[in-house]
């Protein structure tokens, strides 16, 4: 039997309607986990760089990456949308203490100087330095009179040039120090550990051998890796509070853990501890 064209027409027009309101009572069936405000009610703005495997800027909705996945799983528990802002890196945290955003995203440390001036919510995973080299160079006597590359801005940074003075040359991103490493400006290069096996995946760093630094009392990033956070505005106590609540639980779900496995890191890595703060 045929079916008229106009018998078809409302039935589309009523499977429309079926799907717009089962649409619309799912939306208004969310319950937030937490109550706090944000700068566009039902949206969650956030500032990233790109920074894989951390931070990977797909569009103004979607990021990719270890902090990508962990937060889509914080927007699903609060019934936000996200919107995002990718901005340079040194560009993050100033978008988020001017109020430009409600939070930043993109592997930041827990430091004390930064807590004078934004919130940090709880530790989600480790952070651990590495060093490349040609030669599988592991301690920092082993880069001793050799010329060293750093990356302005992370935690073993100011340390290393104490070490190293004039013999460390410091890069404003991890990009500009790969290439002189590459060129041979440079003998050794230090970088997350992560984000520089992350690279050579990738095909960058080709014939260099990567490796986590031993410690040494001298640059105590070695002995006690930095813990990473989402910094939040300041004055958002009520975000920063339901942040962690919401880190802890995806901790406990082994959700973090499962999250670094996908990338390719070590799941071990969301072992964080107790909070604490880089002084």
């Amino acid at each position: 039997m045929k079916t008229s064209l106009k018998r078809l027409a409302v039935l589309f027009y009523t499977v429309s309607l079926m799907g717009f309101a089962t649409g619309a009572q799912a939306a208004g069936s969310c319950t937030p986990a937490h109550k706090f405000p944000t700068i566009t009610p039902g949206t969650l703005s956030v500032a990233t760089w790109d920074f894989p495997p951390y931070s990977i800027p797909v569009s103004a909705n979607e990021v990719n990456g270890v902090d990508g996945a962990i937060l889509r799983l914080i927007a699903a528990k609060e019934c936000l949308t996200l919107s995002f802002a990718n901005v340079d890196a040194a560009a993050v945290i100033q978008s988020v203490v001017s109020g430009k955003a409600d939070i930043g995203m993109g592997d930041w440390y827990r430091t004390a100087d930064r807590a004078k001036v934004l919130g940090l919510a709880a530790p989600m995973y480790l952070d651990q330095m590495g060093v490349i080299s040609g030669s599988g160079i592991d301690t920092v006597a082993g880069m001793q009179g050799k010329r060293v590359g750093a990356v302005a801005g992370y935690l073993w940074t100011g340390d290393l040039q104490k070490v190293f003075g004039s013999s460390l040359t410091i890069y404003p991103n991890p990009v500009a120090m790969a290439q002189d490493l590459a060129a041979g400006r440079i003998d050794v290069g230090t970088d997350s550990y992560a984000v520089a096996v992350y690279d050579q995946k990738k095909g960058g760093y080709k014939s260099m051998k990567i490796g986590v630094v031993k410690p040494d009392p001298r640059v105590p990033a070695t002995i006690q890796p930095g813990q990473t956070a989402f910094p939040f505005t300041k004055t958002n106590q009520a975000l920063g509070d339901a942040l962690s609540a919401d880190i802890e639980a995806l901790h406990q779900s082994g959700d973090i853990a499962r999250i670094l496995k996908e990338h390719g890191l070590d799941p071990n890595a969301e072992k964080v501890g107790a909070p604490r703060m880089v002084q």
